[in-house]
């Protein structure tokens, strides 16, 4: 088993003068358990420590995942099926509430675990470190108040929070916020497991200085043997780069190609010098991303990767192709007018335009299924070499009509609930 992180300062941030509000970690036990983190500090002005609750809330979590790994995990989850469990207020919507038996509530006195702890730890943050000269300056007076009179040290400090953690007999992740975490198999197809929550829209999300906390987490696990070659937990400054959750995972599928042909070592090198570029060029946020992956199982899946790779962008081929009879149509309805009026002039023009787009964006594609069919050729004698995975970022968060599997559209506003964002950041 192997494991990897690295964050990065967002661009906004960088400019903005602000710190790195993220915070990733991933380490192997004692007991070659595995473990990747990512919390992801609130960036509006309220929460103007939430790096260091990120920081806090991931050690946290480690500690306490550990200690349930090592006296609860594979008495609980071994054998088990693959499970999820969504939030309290999805149990309720769905009339399951109760229904979770004694791995559920095994599950609740973890993440209540993290939650007591991450608590204490900031209140002693806050008494051991008062409101400096320059943070006032920055302030709301009552928020100020608040803060020396002890009230609401929480939100100072709040972040989301993403957990994966695999043993011999079992794995598990759960989550409270944004951000994704992404698990691929031996045949090159991925998966999101963790339940995703509707809460978390737009610039909000729910997160673990809520008072509710204990009741927005949601989890999975699985203990029948079946394990994924690698889970990637990524931040919202990831998710927010890439147009479709296939962009992402084909920039996730690039880094365990490099995995598999380049090594641990040099395949981190290339994400420490890749994410800031896509932090530029996308988001502008704060980016981390932490990963559990089993190198020989990746090596040993390289062709499926690049064939899962490949299917994708024959699909964006097919979905350009309908752009084009789509645009044909339209032109042709137009093309007989004897007098067409000023809405159809304009409706033409778009067609026009948009077949353009389409062909263009088409011929793009081709041009990148030959290059992945030629590598896919070569992979057998393993002298195949992934394309650079900076080169992949600079695709990926460029708007392309052809929304290719490594071209996003312009990046999205993702998600994140009750806690909002500032203005030009999405953490």
């Amino acid at each position: 088993m192997n494991t990897l992180s690295f964050s990065c300062q967002g661009e906004s941030h960088i400019a903005a003068g602000k710190v790195c509000q993220d915070y990733s970690l991933s380490a192997i036990s004692e007991d070659n358990d595995g473990i990747a983190i990512v919390c992801d500090g609130h960036g509006g002005r309220r929460y103007f420590r939430s790096d260091v609750g990120a920081k806090i809330a991931a050690e946290v979590a480690r500690r306490n995942v550990g200690t349930f790994m090592r006296e609860a995990g594979s008495l609980l989850l071994a054998g088990k099926p693959f499970t999820q469990q969504s939030t309290i207020s999805a149990q309720i919507d769905n009339q399951d509430f109760n229904k979770i038996g004694a791995v559920g509530h095994a599950f609740r006195q973890l993440l209540g675990s993290i939650i007591f702890e991450w608590n204490i730890e900031v209140q002693h943050h806050a008494k051991e470190n008062p409101v400096t000269e320059a943070e006032m300056k920055e302030l709301d007076p009552q928020w100020i108040a608040d803060f020396n009179n002890n009230r609401s040290l929480e939100k100072v400090y709040g972040c989301t929070m993403i957990v994966y953690a695999q043993s011999e007999q079992y794995w598990l992740a759960f989550q409270i916020g944004d951000g994704k975490c992404f698990t691929f198999d031996e045949t090159g197809q991925w998966s999101e497991p963790i339940p995703w929550d509707e809460k978390c829209f737009l610039n909000k999300t729910t997160s673990i200085c809520d008072s509710s906390a204990i009741d927005e987490f949601r989890y999975c696990f699985e203990g029948d043997g079946k394990f994924p070659i690698a889970a990637i937990l990524g931040s919202d400054g990831i998710d927010d780069s890439f147009g479709t959750a296939e962009n992402q995972a084909n920039f996730y599928v690039q880094i365990l190609k490099s995995l598999a042909r380049n090594g641990i070592d040099d395949t981190l090198s290339e994400i420490r010098s890749t994410l800031p570029q896509l932090s530029k060029i996308g988001s502008q946020d704060d980016m981390s991303l932490a990963m559990v992956f089993d190198l020989g199982k990746v090596q040993k899946a390289y062709e499926n990767l690049v064939k899962w790779q490949i299917s994708n962008v024959m699909q964006m081929i097919l979905a350009e192709e309908e752009k084009i009879l789509k645009a044909n149509k339209v032109q042709e309805s137009l093309s007989d007018i004897s007098k067409p009026t000023r809405q159809d002039i304009i409706d033409l023009q778009y067609a026009d335009a948009d077949e353009k787009k389409a062909l263009e964006a088409k011929e793009k594609l081709r041009d990148r299924l030959a290059s992945l069919e030629r590598e896919l050729s070569l992979s057998s004698t393993e002298t195949a070499t992934p394309a650079p995975m900076q080169e992949k970022a600079a695709q990926a968060s460029t708007t392309s009509s052809a929304n290719e599997p490594d071209e996003a559209p312009d990046s999205n506003v993702d998600t994140e609930t009750i806690n909002e964002r500032p203005e030009n950041d999405t953490d």
